[in-house]
């Protein structure tokens, strides 16, 4: 009996070890980023600051057929869903060097480098608040906003003659989460710019 076990626990992990080998092989076709302003991505999924990314493998047939299946989730089932929808359509999955199966990476971002600008703390505070309850693992300082803001500021000081001392990244983005959450009513850009300019003059 035990060598049974033995033995069935031995297949069932080369079976485990072939599949994530036979995923590894599958091709990415595409990479899509999704902002609200496509229609796609409902924005009361980005009010509420649901954001994330899904990886979907499309599977052609025969006929020329999609079926979909998320291999890693946005941890968002509303998210996971439109991703399968995406990359269903037939401009996202284009197959690659003739094969019938590819990964079709989707991006749901709230915000880019024209929507930065006019962001207040508030939704930046949703949005730090979703982070943090569905991607606790994650630094807040890595959102993607966060980036985008950042290139923004430097670009601003630099602008300003005030860039060659830059702060460190990291007390610059820690100062503005603890400040957003204080003033929501404050735009985050103006909160940023004013926190790395009090940590220059120290």
């Amino acid at each position: 009996m035990k060598s049974k076990a033995v033995l069935s626990l031995s297949l069932a992990l080369l079976g485990a070890q072939q599949s994530a080998a036979a995923q590894a092989t599958v091709p990415v076709w595409r990479e899509l980023v999704i902002y609200p302003a496509d229609g796609a991505y409902p924005a009361e999924l980005a009010r509420r600051g649901v954001q994330g990314e899904a990886l979907v493998e499309v599977t052609l047939d025969e006929q020329g057929r999609r079926a979909t299946l998320v291999r890693s989730s946005s941890r968002s089932a509303e998210l996971d869903t439109l991703a399968a929808r995406i990359a269903e359509r037939s401009d996202a999955a284009t197959p690659v060097s003739g094969a019938r199966s590819g990964l079709v990476k989707i991006l749901f971002r709230k915000d880019h480098a024209s929507t930065v600008a006019a962001k207040t703390c508030a939704d930046f505070n949703v949005d730090a608040a979703y982070q943090a309850a569905v991607f606790p693992e994650r630094d807040i300082r890595g959102m993607p906003v966060m980036v985008e803001s950042i290139s923004k500021l430097i670009y601003a000081l630099h602008r300003d003659g005030k860039g060659r001392s830059f702060p460190g990244m990291g007390p610059v983005l820690d100062a503005t989460v603890a400040a957003c959450a204080r003033n929501p009513g404050d735009g985050m850009l103006d909160v940023m710019r004013r926190e790395a300019l009090k940590l220059l003059e120290k």
